[in-house]
């Protein structure tokens, strides 16, 4: 008997989510299956040269291909409504990709994570959604940070920028969850007052630990008793000895305790559900304090701090992007086709992440390893040529009891 190997499933999985994109021509579907099958099992850098070796079209055919536009959000969007849980939060982070040359379109100076500072190359926009009960984040959109911002849009700064591109996606992003969840540096007015004023999305985020708060006054004070405006907060909270006794204490494990409530804060100027999460040593004893906070003042503070924390799992997007499918490794300069490479590059990382949760509950967490799965992918791959070469048939291999083992072979977790 016949069984369906790794790559076919994946190569089904992948058809069938291209298939219901109606707007595009049979060639032009057919195209973005190889692509992002080989964007998984490429051997060697992904770029034009070794889809031109390896892929059954010529490099030229693939350029012309990463040249037209593709609805990328569309495809992803409908591939996480099918294979996610309803319990979803929208990540956003900036990433920074390495590139050299001089002539690259968006190439500039921008901060990269890993270095600690800023670098000569280029900048992507990442949107993600984050899935809480698998513990994973889905790619669903990048869109690539022009340089020099300020100078070519009238002053408008890379803080526009990242809430535009947030807000023209509003549409798409509102039907699979209204919660965004994004980094510190967004913890500005303008960028929360944008999201907040033009959208219908909730923000969480994390405050700086000196941030500027103050308590809210619950009892109103008497009329008649002072002269002037009447007084609306109760003080400003120190953040290096906070008074417990007016906050809620909600959570407390082994490793965090979480206290909530509603404060005032200075820099943003709004009102905020505010978590302070203490992470405890073994003893006990406070090893460091964070604070998180939501605009929707309604927010369980439990929920605050799972919802942030989920965040970093977008980050494994661009970690194995880059390890396993390329994202840095681009040949082009053109917009266009660095922007289809990026997204393609991490769109082959849902695909991915789909075929490990083959015949897996939605809502169970499991281990996921791109690296094993890219492996099974190029044994797979050199099995076929080495029975093409001698002329032999395929169907053989698969009717062997071993051709599994073989598939495994190097694999960490064989």
């Amino acid at each position: 008997m016949v069984t369906q190997d790794v790559f076919t499933r994946g190569q089904t999985l992948i058809a069938t989510m291209v298939q219901k994109i109606t707007n595009i021509t049979k060639g032009r579907r057919s195209s973005i299956v190889e692509i992002l099958l080989l964007y998984i099992s490429c051997r060697g850098r992904v770029n034009f040269l070794q889809f031109g070796r390896q892929g059954s079209r010529y490099e030229k055919t693939y350029r012309y291909h990463y040249e037209k536009d593709f609805d990328w959000s569309g495809l992803n969007s409908m591939l996480i409504k099918e294979y996610c849980t309803s319990e979803l939060v929208i990540g956003f982070d900036p990433s920074y990709i390495s590139k050299s040359g001089k002539h690259t379109p968006g190439l500039g100076s921008f901060y990269s994570g890993v270095a600690g500072g800023y670098k000569k190359g280029l900048e992507i926009g990442g949107l993600a959604i984050i899935d809480i009960n698998q513990n994973t984040a889905y790619h669903y959109e990048s869109v690539n940070t022009p340089n020099n911002y300020s100078d070519k849009n009238e002053g408008k700064t890379l803080v526009d920028h990242y809430a535009e591109l947030i807000i023209e996606r509003k549409g798409g992003l509102e039907k699979l969850s209204t919660i965004l969840a994004v980094d510190g540096y967004f913890a500005k007015k303008k960028f929360i007052d944008l999201i907040s004023e033009k959208t219908n999305l909730e923000i969480i985020c994390r405050l700086r630990d000196d941030a500027n708060l103050r308590y809210l006054l619950k009892e109103p004070v008497p009329v008649e008793r002072k002269r002037g405006r009447p007084k609306k907060y109760d003080g400003k909270v120190d953040m290096k000895n906070i008074d417990k006794t007016k906050f809620e204490k909600e959570y407390e494990d082994e490793d965090v305790r979480l206290y909530g409530q509603i404060l005032n804060s200075v820099g943003l100027k709004r009102n905020i559900k505010v978590c302070i999460a203490e992470f405890l040593e073994k003893d006990g004893k406070v090893r460091t304090q964070k604070i998180f906070f939501s605009t929707n003042l309604e927010r369980d503070t439990i929920e605050i701090y799972k919802y942030y924390k989920a965040r970093f799992q977008m980050e494994f997007i661009f970690r194995d992007a880059k390890q396993y499918t390329g994202l840095e490794q681009c040949q082009a300069r053109s917009e266009k086709k660095l922007n289809f490479h990026f997204n393609a590059s991490m769109t082959s990382i849902n695909m991915a992440k789909c075929i490990l949760r083959n015949d897996v509950d939605k809502n169970k967490s499991i281990p996921l390893s791109i690296g094993d799965l890219k492996l099974k992918f190029q044994n797979r791959n050199m099995l076929y040529r080495i029975f093409s070469i001698y002329g032999l048939d395929h169907k053989l291999i698969k009717m062997d009891e071993n051709f599994d083992n073989i598939l495994k072979y190097g694999n960490i977790a064989a």
